[in-house]
């Protein structure tokens, strides 16, 4: 049935539910400002479909509080420079971003965050911000540990509820506080729980713990910030916890909006454009073999998204370019897969990385006429 029900101070909230879970969402605040929200696997903005390329820009919250590498951090011009270049040159509509404790000093001080919300802002951008680290990379902890780490890999079922010093908020607290503080923003396309949720834990019945976090997160976020779409953020690809028929699970949470998944050649292939898809280039049933089991490739998950009727991002690509010629080699291949993302149905597609100089060999630098500016122009859709 299809109910709508408004919000003191928020707007209108419409959502068509089928058999419990949301499968469209729109919020509109009457002031001319646009929400992205979703209708089944497409983005709108009001009636208008919202479909994006762009790039990660993860250190871009970096300020006296807190840079991941201090070394390549860009002052505040340096920013406006590369946001303005990245929707100019490449046509990105989207930047994301690490917007972690560290970033934030646990809640306490946002100016890194504002910073980039009024940057995107000021450039016309959206912005998807990411809530902590798997991996532990520029996280929420000294160490930099990956949650698989902690005690016996079970930080998805017990350990984002905890405490983890020096820093004085949970993980879920943490996330309750943040999106709080920016839920009537549109600058924000959506919130991502994670960069690259990963676990090999399961829980008493077999599930994945990455379904109970799930659940559990974007219920917290919806309860604190009713306006915006939420992901869980996973690679998918053959990472463990959120492929194959763990990433219908994982996604089905009914207040996650959409589905996320990262095409590296770790998981994949970087000369394939669509890993794992059929001869025709689509992507295999959920029925077959190769979509049910964890190690499932890339395609599966469209087919997966397909089932859950949901959007799909594609939050991370990149492939490694030292010189002229790779860097051709780069654009090429990038170029096949943001086409093949695009006619399996993917509404976004973000390429690692944006920056201001070349840290790890993956960078598109800002200044520079890398080849895969132009490429992605032309496959950026109108605005």
């Amino acid at each position: 049935m299809t109910g709508a029900r408004r919000i003191a101070g928020v707007g209108l909230v419409a959502a068509l539910v089928v058999g419990g879970a949301v499968v469209a969402r729109s919020v509109h605040r009457g002031d001319g400002d646009g929400f992205v929200t979703r209708s089944g696997r497409a983005f709108v903005v009001g009636s208008r479909p919202f479909r994006f390329v762009g790039f990660s820009v993860y250190d871009a919250a970096a300020s006296d509080v807190y840079s991941c590498r201090p070394e390549s951090r860009m002052s505040d011009a340096q920013l406006d420079e590369a946001f303005r270049w990245a929707r100019d040159r490449a046509g990105a509509t989207v930047i994301r971003f690490w917007a972690y404790q560290a970033y934030t000093r646990s809640g306490s001080s946002f100016a890194g965050v504002d910073r980039v919300l009024a940057t995107a802002r000021r450039n016309g951008l959206r912005v998807l911000p990411v809530l902590d680290d798997g991996p532990g990379d520029c996280s929420t902890r000294p160490g930099r540990h990956p949650k698989s780490e902690f005690q016996g890999d079970t930080w998805y079922a017990t350990g984002y509820r905890q405490v983890e010093p020096p820093y004085p908020l949970s993980y879920r607290d943490y996330v309750a506080e943040v999106v709080a503080r920016y839920r009537d923003d549109p600058t924000i396309l959506g919130w991502s729980m994670m960069n690259e949720a990963e676990t090999a834990h399961r829980d008493a019945l077999g599930h994945s713990d990455l379904v109970g976090f799930a659940r559990d997160v974007s219920e917290v976020i919806r309860a604190a910030d009713p306006n915006h779409l939420v992901t869980v953020g996973t690679q998918g690809n053959g990472a463990p916890g959120a492929s194959g028929a763990d990433f219908a699970e994982v996604y089905g949470a009914p207040a996650v909006d959409f589905t996320e998944v990262h095409d590296w050649g770790r998981w994949g292939s970087d000369d394939e454009p669509l890993p794992g898809s059929t001869a025709d280039g689509s992507p295999p049933s959920v029925a077959s073999g190769p979509c049910l089991v964890p190690a499932a490739r890339i395609a599966c998950s469209f087919s997966w998204a397909r089932t859950l009727d949901k959007p799909l991002v594609v939050g991370e690509s990149g492939i490694a370019a030292v010189d002229d010629a790779q860097r051709r080699r780069r654009a090429g291949l990038l170029g096949a897969k943001i086409r093949a993302a695009f006619a399996q149905g993917a509404s976004g597609y973000l390429v690692w990385q944006l920056n201001s100089t070349d840290t790890d060999t993956y960078d598109v630098v800002v200044g520079t006429a890398d080849p895969l500016l132009p490429v992605m122009r032309s496959l950026a859709p109108s605005p």
